[in-house]
């Protein structure tokens, strides 16, 4: 997969995450597990862009 291919899948998996978390028949639990995971898809989402820009290279 390239960059662009897996950005998206991982944009839409965050996307299906945030339309269940604003479904009403969730609880406050259940909301709160969905924000976490949400939060875990823009960690990836950020490091993805991290790793295709080479912006965590460390530089001598």
């Amino acid at each position: 997969m390239n960059y662009l291919e897996i950005k998206k899948k991982l944009e839409a998996a965050k996307h299906e995450l945030e339309l269940k978390m604003h479904d009403q028949a969730a609880s406050e639990s259940e909301k709160e597990t969905l924000q976490k995971r949400v939060d875990n898809y823009e960690y990836m989402l950020e490091l993805t862009d991290m790793n295709h820009f080479e912006r965590g290279n460390i530089i001598s």
